[in-house]
């Protein structure tokens, strides 16, 4: 009877203690002053060694508040949910509670490990609601404890949570208020860009306890996320984040919106337009509330418009700023094109205005001037051999912008140089494509414009001199030239030393069959201009010394003769480019070269013109595999070049070759080509049907037929001679 008195007593003190403490609970203005208050007035009433708060946040226990000694217990934190059994969040637990096996989870097991005498835990909960955690109370030595206080420590977890629950609210209005007073003070219409996230950032970061904050502020014209430099604490993410799908931001900021997790990430929203987001990241042990997100929504909705006015403030000013150093690019480049005669200066002060490497192209696709900028020679080259790898699809686009991707990620683009409905060159610019914008676009496009200008020019003094060339070559190609004097300075102008040994050589151009049928006149002479003027480009740069110009439709050269062997190797290197530049326009096109013989003073200069004429079709005839030859070379064609009665050479001809010319297509044709071959073999059988790829029987039935239409002797050397003499004339004068 006495002990039910004196635990009736117990309990009613118990309840006086609690209903004491859960009235007091609710004049605290802040969580940990509530949670502080808790545990000394548990500490006080129960004597108790130990006391501890767990909260409940995400998916992770935290110990907020403890008193007394628990170091083993207090190490298991944060502890993940799953580490916690439900029933000690949701009911009351005693020590000699039995614990069934699959409660005996990482929290319980902590506890025993303590090895209080006494123990018993409180959830934090009111009826029907989510648990906010666990109080846990410890005694070293033993206290009875009895069953009617259970109902008691339920009761009280209630008023913990309502005090907990009006703490929360009192510190969320006072931070919301402390947030406002100071974003007022700290920002206003008139901040920078700079000030204003700077501020936004690190009232973010304080203001959720975080380890860092930043801001992402969104290009429209890239398209991407651009992390702003002022930021809150130490932070590591990625400077740009490229933007496919505006619409879905959870693609590339999975913490949007979220909290109960160590990062988050709340928009910033102007007339329902994303202009940017707010990040924060805890320390790895603590986690974003949902004060803190609300928090973070506050400072989003004050600063989104400021930030999105003093963003397009800056790029207007920044516009205005570049449109007048635009300006001046303009007459910069005016001028270089004014007092500059090349393409050196306008490419050099145009990679220091863009800040950017430029390399110019001729229309050919080939390096004229470069300017770097911060750009070793191995881009260079690069940009180079990729352009030029390109050449053929550069060449047949019709986009006057194209862009292409290095091996190191890195990009340039080509732009095409356009004047006066012509192509004159391309200009490539190492700069990422977004990051062209609009004023560097019409930078890009006056730069263009003075190329176009500068090529027109330099186009229109290379026409006069061409005029000046041709007068002075009619002046110099005739038999007998009358004012040496003039003729000699108008030498002097192209730097040709008329007093010195020369070579004339003359070039011709021939193209397949059906072009030549396709094609009119016109044409056909604009496709042999664009090759000469590429080979002439080829010659300045290789060959400073020859004089290239054109004389009544025709392709001439005037070289330095240096005589000997090296002589023949350099003609066979110029014919050889000359060969390979032809072909890259026109497959199947074939060019001829004669060259005369060298001039000892400046009355020899017609000769060789000749002399050059005449190799030239002896080579267009006789030796189109080689395609080329000097006259000096020719033999016997000299003599018959001065035959002067080509009626006589008609009337040989026909009396040699005439039944094998009247039937040339065929079986003509064949014993024609034998006979040819026969003779300059000089009769011998085996390396005739060797060349000829036929059986020697075969050889010898078709000199039979030959010497029977012919009416000669073939073994007659006499007979022979004449028959080579007429094959000669005939490809001199072409019958």
């Amino acid at each position: 009877m006495v002990d039910n008195r004196k635990q009736s007593a117990l309990v009613e003190r118990l309840n006086i203690h609690l209903r004491k403490t859960a009235r007091q609970l609710i004049q605290f203005e802040t969580l940990d002053e509530t949670l502080l208050f808790l545990v000394n007035a548990f500490w006080k009433q129960f004597s108790c060694d130990y006391v501890s708060i767990i909260f409940l946040e995400g998916d992770h226990l935290y110990k907020k508040v403890a008193k007394g000694k628990g170091d083993f217990f207090e190490s298991i934190f944060p502890l993940h949910r799953t580490g916690c059994s439900s029933r000690f969040l949701e009911s009351p637990v005693w020590c000699y509670d039995i614990i069934k096996a699959d409660e005996r989870c990482r929290f319980y097991e902590s506890i025993e490990a303590e090895r209080f005498a006494t123990w018993f835990t409180v959830p934090i909960k009111e009826q029907d609601s989510d648990s906010y955690g666990v109080c846990l109370i410890g005694f070293r030595s033993f206290v009875p404890l009895f069953e009617d206080a259970n109902r008691l420590f339920v009761e009280f977890g209630k008023d913990i949570v309502s005090a907990i629950g009006i703490a929360m609210n009192k510190q969320k209005e006072k931070k919301k208020l402390e947030g406002m007073e100071w974003l007022q003070e700290n920002v206003s219409l008139g901040s920078s860009l700079e000030k204003l996230v700077g501020s936004a950032v690190e009232r973010a970061g304080k203001g959720t306890e975080a380890e860092a904050a930043c801001m992402y502020l969104f290009d429209e014209a890239k398209s991407c996320f651009v992390l702003h430099p002022a930021a809150y604490g130490f932070v590591t993410l990625p400077t740009a984040i490229k933007v496919e799908h505006k619409d879905n931001l959870y693609e590339y900021f999975p913490f949007l919106d979220r909290y109960g997790e160590n990062e988050t990430t709340v928009p910033l929203i102007v007339n329902l337009k994303t202009v940017g987001v707010l990040h924060v990241k805890k320390k790895p042990n603590r986690i974003v509330t949902q004060e803190d997100t609300e928090l973070l929504h506050l400072i989003s909705s004050h600063v989104s418009v400021l930030i999105e006015n003093a963003r397009l403030y800056k790029n207007e000013r920044e516009s205005k700023a570049r449109l007048a150093m635009f300006m001046e690019h303009q007459k910069e480049l005016v001028k270089q094109t004014l007092i500059g005669e090349g393409f050196s200066e306008i490419t050099s002060s145009l990679s220091q205005m863009i800040e950017q490497t430029v390399i110019l192209f001729d229309r050919f696709v080939r390096t004229m001037v470069f300017a770097p900028i911060d750009a070793s020679e191995h881009t260079i080259q690069s940009i180079v051999q990729k352009s030029e790898a390109e050449n053929h699809a550069i060449r047949k686009s019709s986009s006057m912008e194209q862009w292409f991707s290095l091996e190191d990620g890195s990009e340039f683009g080509l732009f095409t140089i356009r004047g006066g409905g012509e192509l004159h060159g391309y200009l490539a610019i190492q700069i990422p494509k977004d990051d062209v914008d609009a004023v560097l676009h019409m930078t890009l496009n006056h730069a263009l414009n003075v190329y176009a200008t500068q090529f027109i020019k330099q186009k229109l003094i290379l026409d006069a001199k061409d005029q000046v060339k041709e007068s002075f070559l009619n002046q110099l190609f005739v038999p007998n030239i009358q004012d040496k004097e003039r003729v000699i300075q108008y030498a002097n102008l192209f730097k040709l030393n008329v007093f010195e040994p020369h070579k004339v050589a003359i070039i011709s151009f021939s193209f397949e069959e059906s072009i030549e049928k396709e094609s009119d006149l016109m044409e056909i002479e604009a496709k042999k201009t664009l090759i000469w003027e590429r080979f002439r480009e080829h010659l300045s740069r290789h060959y400073p010394s020859i004089v290239a110009t054109r004389k009544e439709g025709l392709f001439i050269l005037i070289v330095p003769d240096q005589g000997g062997r090296e002589e023949h190797l350099e003609w066979e290197r110029v014919y050889n480019q000359l060969k390979k530049i032809t072909l890259s326009h026109e497959k199947g096109a074939k060019v001829y070269l004669g060259i005369s013989s060298s001039t000892q003073k400046i009355d020899h200069y017609y000769r060789c013109y000749k002399e050059a004429m005449q190799a030239l079709k002896i080579a267009e005839s006789r030796f189109q595999h080689k395609g080329f030859i000097d006259f000096d070379s020719l033999g016997s064609y000299i003599v018959l070049s001065n035959l002067q009665d080509t009626m006589i050479a008609e009337q040989f001809i026909d009396n040699y070759l005439g039944p094998l010319l009247k039937t040339s297509k065929g079986k003509g044709k064949e014993l024609f080509d034998t006979l040819r071959v026969y003779l300059v073999m000089n009769g011998n059988l085996k390396e005739t049907s060797e060349h000829l790829f036929i059986h020697r029987s075969s050889l010898k039935y078709r000199l039979e037929r030959i010497s029977e239409l012919l009416k000669v002797d073939l073994e007659d050397a006499e007979e022979r001679f004449n028959l080579m003499l007429a094959y000669k004339l005939h490809d001199f004068y072409r019958l």
